[in-house]
């Protein structure tokens, strides 16, 4: 991280050298954010001075990040931390932003995640599963009630629909008496 301070209307070299010491040690807690290691960043510091107003201004370019905070207070102390406040709280917000995009794609369209084939279920000695049959159901949304008439007219025991009303994903089933039960989640 490479680091350059520039002073305005400061006359005093020791009082620079001491600000520009004081703003190294301080700019420490932002090396976590800009990842220093894996991108070249510069870190750019204006101090100027003019007639009450001390004026701290920090300046950040590292690979994805570009930060400025402008910041004017009594003590130039105090402007210096105030802007390397300001200049944290923006790179949290960035870093927050990124791992929140990174996070929200898994990378797979719809179409992929249907078509996957569902993973063998794990089988411990003491149950055997010989044959299971896997068969792909239309999605096409559908109130209960023509749910129950698709049910009726066809041969099968269960129908998997998604309801229109609620959305979500619910199931018919015929019990041995006749009767017709309703799943929902």
């Amino acid at each position: 991280m490479e680091v350059t301070v520039t002073t305005r209307h400061i006359d005093d070299q020791s009082k620079a050298e001491n600000l520009r010491n004081y703003f190294v040690k301080k700019i420490k807690r932002v090396e976590r954010y800009i990842k220093a290691k894996r991108n070249p960043s510069e870190v750019k510091l204006i101090l100027a001075v003019e007639k009450f107003r001390n004026i701290a201004e920090i300046l950040i370019n590292s690979g994805t990040f570009k930060v400025t905070s402008s910041v004017e207070a009594e003590d130039m102390y105090t402007a210096i931390d105030r802007a390397i406040h300001s200049t944290i709280k923006q790179l949290k917000k960035q870093t927050d932003k990124k791992i929140k995009t990174k996070r929200r794609g898994s990378g797979k369209s719809k179409e992929e995640i249907i078509n996957i084939n569902p993973e063998p279920l794990n089988v411990t000695n003491k149950e055997k599963i010989d044959n299971i049959g896997f068969e792909k159901v239309p999605s096409k949304p559908m109130s209960v009630e023509e749910a129950v008439l698709q049910l009726k007219v066809s041969e099968v025991d269960f129908l998997t629909f998604r309801n229109s009303e609620t959305g979500e994903i619910n199931t018919l089933y015929k019990r041995r008496g006749g009767n017709i039960v309703l799943i929902a989640p």
